[in-house]
């Protein structure tokens, strides 16, 4: 007798991993969650908890074997957390839908990932893999700025670098090498051009990609070296042909790394040639992308189609299908280090009837970090308009009302 009820397993219970949650529990699906804090928010919405570290695929695979000697799991996934391949070996030693381990390698790699783009032809931002600091000084004198210096293994923007005639390269080095478990950088060129996400999955076998959203880089000039994201715009400016081409270009690059299943988010640069892919996950972005800014943009739950897939469930093409076309503008707040006294203009901003979501991650009394990387960003905020402009420009409003007063 077939079971009624069927079991996913979500690996991490993050802030961002809560909507997943919320969304599979909805489904009526029994879940089983994996995070390292006991205290983890999305914890609540599981019907399990097994505490071990989504980032050590070892510690996770063997404290889910010990749960499936007596539990069945029919499906394991993740949504806004970059380990493909805990995910990937949980999958293989359950015998249950996801990519491959030689997949999952490639894709947790930059410079395995970058060096079969280029065995196969892909556009991609040039590079050189860094080994010592003598190497990168020697390679940075070789080059034309401006560069990007980032870690092979790294995720969340930590450690990455933009490199100029101003950057001081002994603190690149030391800061980015400091964020590298496996001690290897890469050097790429800076390739001028908008930057865009872009969320798809694999049906069949044939790549589809779902959303598109122009990433926001407009305060380069007062992060760097530090290159942090700061929100976007979604549905992205640009249209048809290009868009066209952006979908052609991820899906041979998801084929370089044999990826032919699962979801597939890319991060993509428009250089004067056409698209390069600058990298690409295994998986559904953070930053709430996947869980609000699709389904309120394009009226699509691609995050109830990664689930199901993960549950060797079909996925109707037609579910995948916008349904609607709403503009949406995130972005991040970034105010400077030290301990914030208070936060203004709260209550005035949720009054405002275009603002469809806004989270503070600081509270009063708490420090506030140097903004080096996306986990430190002090929280979010996601604005609608009838047109891309008016997104930006109700966005822009509601981020100015928001006033962080550090002591």
């Amino acid at each position: 007798m077939e079971k009624l009820t069927k079991s996913l397993l979500i690996i991490g219970a993050g802030r961002e991993q809560v909507p997943v949650y919320q969304i599979a529990k909805k489904m009526g699906l029994f879940i089983i969650g994996t995070d390292i804090n006991p205290q983890a928010p999305a914890f609540e919405f599981a019907d399990v908890r097994l505490h071990c570290s989504t980032r050590n695929a070892q510690e996770t695979l063997e404290t889910v074997l010990e749960y499936a000697k007596v539990n069945s799991i029919d499906g394991v996934m993740t949504v806004a957390n970059d380990v493909p391949f805990t995910v990937a070996l949980v999958a293989d030693n359950l015998k249950l839908p996801g990519i491959s381990l030689r997949s999952a390698k490639l894709v947790s790699n930059k410079i395995s990932m970058k060096e079969q783009f280029v065995r196969h032809g892909i556009p991609t931002p040039k590079f050189d893999v860094i080994n010592t600091k003598d190497d990168f000084f020697k390679k940075v004198k070789e080059k034309n700025f401006p560069l990007v210096l980032k870690p092979s293994d790294g995720r969340g923007a930590r450690g990455v670098l933009f490199i100029d005639e101003n950057t001081d390269i002994s603190f690149a080095w030391n800061h980015s090498i400091q964020n590298s478990n496996n001690k290897k950088l890469l050097l790429e060129e800076f390739i001028e051009g908008d930057q865009l996400s872009v969320e798809g999955i694999f049906l069949d076998g044939k790549y589809h990609s779902i959303a598109f959203a122009d990433r926001n880089y407009n305060n380069l000039q007062l992060t760097k070296p530090f290159i942090v994201e700061n929100g976007g715009v979604i549905p992205s400016k640009h249209e048809d042909k290009i868009l066209n081409e952006i979908s052609k270009v991820i899906e041979i690059a998801a084929h370089s790394l044999e990826i032919n299943t699962g979801t597939v988010k890319a991060d993509i640069v428009l250089s004067e040639n056409g698209p390069m892919i600058i990298e690409i996950a295994a998986r559904l972005s953070g930053n709430y992308l996947a869980t609000h800014h699709i389904p309120m943009a394009y009226g699509i739950d691609i995050v109830s189609a990664a689930i199901n897939m993960a549950l060797g469930i079909k996925i109707k093409e037609d579910s995948l299908q916008a349904k609607k076309r709403n503009y949406l503008c995130a972005r991040f707040f970034f105010p400077q280090p030290g301990t914030i006294k208070s936060i203004k203009g709260i209550e005035k901003v949720k009054s405002l009837n275009y603002v469809k979501m806004l989270e503070i991650y600081r509270k009063e009394g708490e420090f506030q970090p140097l903004i080096d990387n996306h986990a430190v960003r002090a929280g979010t905020i996601l604005c609608e308009g009838s047109t891309y402009e008016e997104a930006v420009e109700h966005t822009n409003t509601a981020v100015d009302h928001i006033k962080f007063v550090m002591e």
